[in-house]
């Protein structure tokens, strides 16, 4: 396994992005691409939606067949101009609906699968009424719960937007600290760790109001401290303008929680370690 470092200012990776393959998202994988080149990023991954839950706005609409006939085209276009690009998934509900996730993920050559968690139970996250309806304490403690129960199913590589909860706790209840429920993310943490699940800084959470990364620095503390040492960086983009958004911000978040280094993937297997 090589282990290389980063000396020339460049970010190292942008490892959720997503293209029009994405019900949410509009642009090519070729011009997210050139963005990325642009920001100097040396890999990438397109991690587009594949959400089961009948209720989500993306059920139904990912097929990987056009996905990986265009990721080809692309991968030979950019590979020249040093630019990797990772075959991505971004899974969500994997414990409730491995049946279906399973096989795509199975029968499709990817190289990294997140998982997420973006409904519990038939309440989405990012429904400010069913927030409003609620306390804080219900709210965390319901979503980290369920976090932890996809973490210890598993089936993917990293663990996408640990606490995404706090875009919709924050404008809701006018804050949001990790802090406070420490008590119900460790468990999370653990699950990831005894599964050999890596985690994220997603970098999304700067661009809204709340203006964090997720998850944000205590909680990466704790991974860290517990033995998790995999990591990688997100933008979550869905758009070229937001490609590389806060990595340089994840990336000294990281070393101040204690990391050391971040991994590439490449076909499900952590392909090198890149030094912070």
């Amino acid at each position: 396994m090589d282990y290389k470092t980063l000396s020339n200012g460049h970010f190292p990776m942008d490892y959720h992005m997503h293209t029009h393959h994405s019900c949410d998202a509009r642009d090519s994988m070729t011009t997210m691409a050139q963005a990325a080149l642009a920001q100097g990023i040396h890999e990438i991954a397109f991690t587009e939606h594949f959400d089961p839950k009948p209720e989500d706005i993306c059920a139904g609409s990912y097929d990987p067949a056009p996905y990986f006939a265009e990721l080809e085209e692309v991968r030979q276009q950019f590979a020249p101009q040093g630019l990797t690009i990772r075959a991505g998934l971004e899974v969500g509900e994997y414990h409730l609906y491995a049946d279906t996730i399973q096989p795509v993920v199975d029968a499709w050559p990817y190289d990294y699968v997140l998982g997420s968690l973006h409904w519990v139970g038939d309440n989405s996250v990012f429904d400010a009424d069913y927030f409003s309806a609620h306390t804080p304490a219900d709210t965390a403690s319901a979503y980290f719960t369920e976090l932890a129960q996809l973490a210890r199913h598993g089936g993917f590589d990293v663990l996408s937007h640990a606490d995404v909860i706090k875009r919709t706790s924050f404008r809701v209840y006018g804050r949001f600290d990790i802090a406070d429920w420490e008590d119900v993310v460790r468990p999370v943490w653990q699950a990831c760790i005894d599964n050999g699940i890596g985690i994220e800084i997603n970098t999304s959470g700067l661009r809204l109001e709340v203006g964090q990364t997720q998850p944000s620095l205590p909680a990466l503390k704790w991974y860290h401290d517990m033995g998790g040492d995999l990591l990688t960086l997100g933008s979550d983009s869905h758009r070229p303008e937001h490609v590389g958004f806060g990595l340089a911000a994840a990336m000294d978040l990281a070393r101040e929680a204690g990391f050391t280094r971040l991994c590439t993937y490449e076909r499900r297997q952590v392909a090198q370690w890149i030094a912070l």
